[in-house]
């Protein structure tokens, strides 16, 4: 649900974005905080750091206290911000990459929820170039419950990373690989996902994960079947598949290595063509 209305709003902003002013580099802080304010009664911070546009909007009540999920109306809020600072990006004369839409509520410090797109995927989108669904998935989305970011600097002065593809790339992979062991028929409640995560470093393109079975008997959990192998194996697949829709070349190899067993898969970014539209079944 949350998704789709993204997705909807999205459109809209391209469709609005067609025969929109363009918005001068110069006044594209302004542009976006005007917007939000005017249309969304929000007031936001908002940065530029090199190719990447963040915008930081305080909101009372963004989480239901209850269950921790984010309020409806709150995340209508967001969206609309998130609007907005598509809107800007897309028309105006500054080359923007990125951007970032980061909520937090003064009442629950260390709490935010951070939504990342990437310009080129919705360019791509509003030209049919791919699907509703992949569109979602490219999105990079993240609740944070951090309590050391009650610090001054959570509340203090706006200060933005620079978003680069590499970086992007592997927090999407890292996101679809929980995901889909989370959420897919097949594999949800088979398996644990612990952790996984994802970085570029000296030509490599590193996953580690720590993802394993539930359910089975500890002599087969430990001593391994196939799905070992499997596990290594599907989260290949989607690192490759990702790399080859962003046509990203600037690695030398691809690595996972699974925590839990301590096995790692390994292949250099020649095979990565071969392994993008592979079709891994873990058993």
């Amino acid at each position: 649900m949350i998704i789709n209305k993204v997705i909807l709003l999205s459109v809209f902003c391209i469709a609005l974005t067609s025969c929109a002013p363009t918005y001068p580099k110069g006044n594209i802080v302004e542009s976006v905080q005007k917007l939000c304010e005017k249309e969304y009664n929000a007031n936001v911070e908002v940065v530029i750091k090199g190719s990447t546009m963040g915008v930081r909007i305080p909101l009372e009540g963004l989480f239901d206290t209850e269950t921790l999920q984010i309020r409806p109306e709150a995340f209508d809020k967001i969206t609309g911000v998130m609007l907005s600072a598509s809107r800007v990006a897309l028309s105006s004369d500054k080359s923007i990459d990125f951007y970032t839409v980061i909520t937090y509520d003064t009442k629950v410090p260390g709490a935010e929820v951070v939504m990342t797109r990437y310009i080129y995927d919705l360019r791509r989108f509003f030209l049919g170039d791919i699907s509703r669904g992949e569109f979602a998935r490219r999105m990079v989305f993240d609740v944070r419950f951090n309590p050391q970011a009650i610090i001054d600097t959570w509340l203090g002065d706006f200060t933005l990373k620079e978003q680069k593809l590499p970086e992007f790339m592997c927090e999407q992979i890292s996101r679809r690989i929980t995901d889909e062991f989370r959420e897919s028929e097949d594999l949800a409640g088979k398996f644990k996902v612990l952790s996984c995560e994802g970085k570029l470093e000296n030509g490599v393109l590193k996953f580690i994960v720590d993802i394993s079975r539930e359910a089975l008997p500890l002599s087969e959990l430990i001593h391994g079947k196939a799905w070992h192998k499997e596990v290594l194996e599907f989260c290949m697949q989607k690192i490759c598949y990702v790399t080859n829709i962003y046509n990203f070349k600037d690695f030398n190899e691809v690595e996972v290595f699974n925590k839990f067993d301590n096995k790692a898969l390994i292949i250099l970014k020649n095979e990565t063509n071969k392994w993008r539209n592979r079709r891994i079944r873990i058993d």
